[in-house]
């Protein structure tokens, strides 16, 4: 007679286990936010990405994905990506202008880029510039600019000087700063001629005077005739 090799009878445990269809992998749940936790979850995400990104890049999907959050959350909390994109490069950066330690001055801060000043500075006016060209009204960035040159203004501080030279030195000063980060990749600026131009901005102040008296900005307004 031939033996007859029996298959081995699985066990109880194996046959309960073998029966169990395979599990769904675990699917981890989203922390609800309240608005104000998103808020400055999104804000932060959004000046980070504009620190590293030309602004047309950062579009709504990577806020969302950065700041962890649902795509609906921007319309819902700022009213559009463009709203979001300003006040994140806002608060980026004129938070920062305005912190006073009381050691340095601000301008020479952002020449010298402390703690990522100049950085910040330029992300912004490349962000506003790229607002304006997707027709955000000029009117927006007023207040905070206001802020800024008012900031700069106080720093001012030579006693020789008229309050009209020290408002034009700190305009003339800004507005090369902005062209500076705006249109330095266009012109094909190298970092030496970048360098050059930061030191003749912060010069402006020292040499205040001389300009005074060539364009005779310590002389009234003239009239103009009719």
């Amino acid at each position: 007679m031939y033996t007859r090799h029996m298959a081995p009878v699985p066990t109880k445990s194996a046959q309960t286990s073998a029966a169990k269809p395979a599990g769904r992998p675990m699917v981890k749940k989203k922390v609800r936010l309240s608005q104000a936790e998103a808020t400055i979850k999104m804000l932060s995400a959004t000046a980070n990405l504009l620190l590293n990104n030309p602004p047309e890049r950062v579009t709504v999907q990577k806020i969302c994905q950065a700041a962890d959050v649902h795509t609906d959350y921007v319309v819902r909390y700022f009213g559009s990506r463009e709203e979001l994109l300003c006040q994140a490069i806002e608060a980026a950066f004129v938070g920062v202008i305005l912190r006073e330690d009381g050691s340095t001055s601000r301008i020479d801060d952002t020449l010298a880029n402390t703690a990522g000043l100049l950085e910040k500075a330029h992300a912004r006016f490349r962000t506003i510039a790229y607002l304006l060209g997707c027709g955000v009204d000029p009117e927006r960035f007023q207040a905070s600019q206001q802020i800024v040159l008012g900031h700069l203004l106080a720093e001012a501080k030579n006693p020789n000087t008229t309050e009209r030279t020290k408002t034009s030195t700190i305009m003339i000063g800004t507005l090369l700063f902005q062209s500076l980060a705006i249109f330095a990749d266009v012109n094909s600026i190298t970092d030496q001629q970048r360098a050059d131009l930061l030191a003749f901005i912060g010069l402006l102040p020292k040499i205040s005077e001389t300009v005074e008296k060539e364009l005779g900005w310590d002389k009234p307004l003239s009239k103009k005739r009719k």
